[in-house]
């Protein structure tokens, strides 16, 4: 985030709804500021005489026209283009929904929550360790899991130049994952709540497995328009799964959320990975866990 000093600070992101909230830092439960997108527009990329960060956004108001962030409302820099397209979609995605209150809220009002509530979410932390943490990880994390996840981070190495990002993505995914199923296992949630999201996420992988097989056979522009459904599909998904942990997880893990989808989340992402060579024997494997998936169904 850019101050009016020209100072730049660093902040955690989120959008839920039609909201924008950013935060000091990943811990924190109380947002640093918010902006309801709607009445707003995105302008990306910025130009900022004598500003050296690159991948620049502005939140601005409908009637401010400006490119260079003059009485913009938020001033981001992304660390890599890819991910700068991801935010800049799902803000103007964003604008046309309804407002939506941060996670941080339900957050805040379980530590009203009764003495045997604490106790079970205490005791609900600890199983990470324990027999059932052990199960936790074992179901997650299997073959299948194992090479979508390996393929998934060198592929977002390959295009980011980020080692770090590609771990991030990889740490998010299985934070989330180990989150929902303890919430599973706890009876808070059922796993009937997350076959919502598994109706997108499994349309997003069945289409990616035909582009992927079918890419050669095809032009250009209708793998554009494939990918970008492939796009849709995976913020759906994204979306409900936003909306079904909210009440249960901290601000720190809901950002976990939108850090995960919004790296992998995007057709211009998909289709710069489509075109590399140097990347055909991991994408092979990615669509390979991705039709492995599509071949189960959950009842």
């Amino acid at each position: 985030m850019r101050l009016k000093k020209k100072e730049w600070k660093a902040v955690y992101c989120v959008v839920i709804g039609g909201s924008f909230y950013y935060y000091k830092s990943s811990t924190d439960t109380d947002p640093k500021g918010h902006i309801d997108l709607a009445g707003h527009h995105i302008v990306s990329p910025l130009e900022i005489k004598g500003e050296k960060k690159k991948h620049t956004f502005s939140i601005q108001a409908a009637d401010n026209a400006s490119t260079a962030g003059e009485n913009s409302l938020f001033i981001g820099s992304c660390g890599a283009d890819v991910e700068l397209k991801s935010w800049k979609t799902s803000l103007e995605e964003a604008i046309h929904k309804d407002k939506s209150d941060p996670p941080t809220v339900v957050a805040q009002k379980t530590k009203k929550q009764s003495v045997v509530g604490r106790a079970k979410k205490k005791a609900a932390s600890k199983t990470a360790t324990s027999a059932l943490g052990k199960k936790v990880m074992k179901a997650i994390v299997n073959e299948e899991t194992t090479m979508l996840l390996n393929s998934l981070k060198r592929i977002v190495k390959a295009e980011s130049g980020s080692q770090k990002q590609a771990d991030d993505l990889e740490k998010n995914i299985i934070k989330i994952a180990v989150k929902s199923f303890l919430l599973i296992e706890n009876k808070s949630l059922s796993p009937d709540d997350f076959l919502v999201a598994d109706k997108p996420l499994r349309e997003a992988f069945e289409l990616m497995v035909r582009v992927f097989n079918g890419r050669s056979r095809v032009k250009e522009e209708k793998i554009v328009e494939a990918l970008h459904k492939v796009e849709e599909l995976l913020k759906k998904a994204e979306e409900v799964i936003t909306n079904l942990l909210a009440p249960h997880l901290t601000s720190k893990n809901m950002l976990r959320i939108s850090s995960a989808f919004g790296c992998i989340a995007s057709a211009d992402f998909l289709l710069t990975v489509f075109k590399k060579p140097e990347l055909e024997d991991d994408l092979d494997k990615l669509i390979d866990a991705m039709e492995y998936y599509t071949q189960f169904h959950y009842h």
